[in-house]
């Protein structure tokens, strides 16, 4: 005789959906939906980026008792047929400083920072180091450029590069080498327009 088997228990069937439930579910993919939308809506295309030709500024010497200088730049941007759009820009700054201590067995090096700003009150991005006799620092340091500028004929920012060492440690000169390059872009448009040039000059 064959033992019969127990019946195998049947899985729990999901319960059935609401009207309500389904207005959530599609309320929901409409939502995402029009945020995608929205994205892409506002994202805005920009021309690919025109560099300067690099600048190379003055060198320049800073002492305890001068521990700060600043250099200002101006910043161009033109097109022989300018469209009716608007420009952007960023300018990039390299430095080399060369700490040479007044005594040379003095072992506490300062710092030196050069900060980049096109605002009267002197902030924007930081570069930041400490300074050795031995090895050359490097620096560098990029700033975007504001505001944007309506390219209706050519565009100008100044910014200011800052120089700033620590006055309060050792004695000593840094010597200072730098240069600085700007690229701009102009926004709402996938081509450069024709004769799109940029140039950094000082003052």
């Amino acid at each position: 005789m064959r033992r019969a088997s127990p019946p195998s228990s049947p899985e729990a069937a999901p319960p059935p959906a609401t009207p309500g439930s389904r207005a959530r579910f599609w309320a929901a993919r409409l939502v995402l939906f029009v945020a995608c939308v929205s994205v892409v809506a506002t994202s805005q295309a920009t021309s690919p980026d025109v560099a300067s030709e690099e600048h190379v500024g003055a060198p320049l010497s800073l002492t305890n008792e001068a521990p700060k200088a600043t250099r200002q730049l101006i910043v161009r941007a033109s097109a022989t047929r300018p469209p009716a759009k608007r420009a952007e820009a960023d300018l990039s700054v390299r430095v080399t400083a060369r700490w040479i201590p007044a005594d040379p067995s003095q072992t506490v090096s300062p710092w030196l920072k050069v900060i980049l700003s096109d605002s009267q009150d002197g902030s924007g991005p930081t570069a930041y180091g400490i300074l050795t006799e031995q090895t050359p620092l490097i620096l560098e340091g990029v700033s975007s450029l504001s505001p944007d500028c309506e390219l209706q004929a050519s565009c100008e920012w100044r910014a200011n590069v800052n120089f700033e060492m620590q006055d309060n440690t050792s004695a000593g000169t840094v010597e200072l080498e730098w240069t600085a390059q700007a690229h701009a872009r102009v926004v709402d448009t996938s081509s450069v327009p024709k004769g799109f040039t940029v140039s950094v000059s000082a003052p």
